[in-house]
């Protein structure tokens, strides 16, 4: 964990401690329930710790984190309820940004994603787990990028942040095969300019992924 980091820039400081946070969380570097562990952050980062606590404050505001243990700060593990919650959520506003991102489709936009796709079906091949996960965020996000709303897209990444360190339990019932079909379905319908059967898809990708998290981490509890 941490062992590719860069030392961070002095200008800037808080936000690129904040931004390289975030960036870790999407990639699954804090496993949810245990303390993300502010020195070796900071020692990696080649920061002072208090930018660092700074930007797990911001963090905790936005639900992001929070404390797991006694006053350590870390990923919270999400019960059934708050999963559905965020389920429900996302499916409203991700299917939102996929219909004007279908209405404000252009010809590199479409390149944009057929690119993507062709990544995405390539690490799904090799297996390769992180850079699935990564591709795939850049895919969504290139998705809700061109809906045009910067405030639409801000809430989608925060709800990102949430979920994001649970999605590597996926690979366990190989989701990302699926996936890949979804996200196929949704290039097809976009480049026909159908919003309904793109967002529909996008739906059936957040859906089908939300079932295995459910089957992964609670079906266990119910044996």
């Amino acid at each position: 964990m941490f062992e590719n980091q860069q030392p961070i820039q002095k200008d800037k400081l808080h936000d690129q401690v904040y931004d390289r946070l975030c960036t870790l969380l999407r990639e699954g570097e804090f496993t949810p329930g245990q303390a993300v562990p502010v020195a070796r952050v900071a020692k990696a980062f080649g920061v002072s710790a208090m930018p660092v606590r700074e930007a797990l404050t911001r963090l905790l505001a936005v639900g992001v984190l929070a404390n797991v243990s006694g006053r350590s700060v870390g990923v919270p593990v999400l019960d059934y309820e708050e999963l559905t919650d965020l389920r429900n959520v996302r499916l409203e506003v991700e299917a939102l940004a996929v219909r004007w991102a279908v209405k404000n489709r252009d010809d590199a936009f479409l390149a944009d994603l057929d690119d993507l796709l062709e990544r995405l079906e390539n690490t799904e091949q090799s297996g390769d787990v992180r850079r699935y996960i990564k591709t795939n965020y850049e895919f969504h996000f290139r998705l809700y990028e061109q809906s045009r709303s910067p405030v639409l897209t801000e809430i989608i990444g925060t709800l990102w942040l949430r979920v994001s360190p649970h999605l590597y339990q996926l690979e366990l019932e190989d989701q990302y095969k699926v996936s890949n079909n979804h996200h196929r379905r949704i290039v097809e319908c976009i480049r026909k300019g159908d919003d309904k059967g793109a967002s529909e898809a996008l739906i059936a990708d957040l859906s089908d992924a939300y079932d295995v998290l459910v089957r992964m981490l609670f079906a266990p509890e119910s044996a």
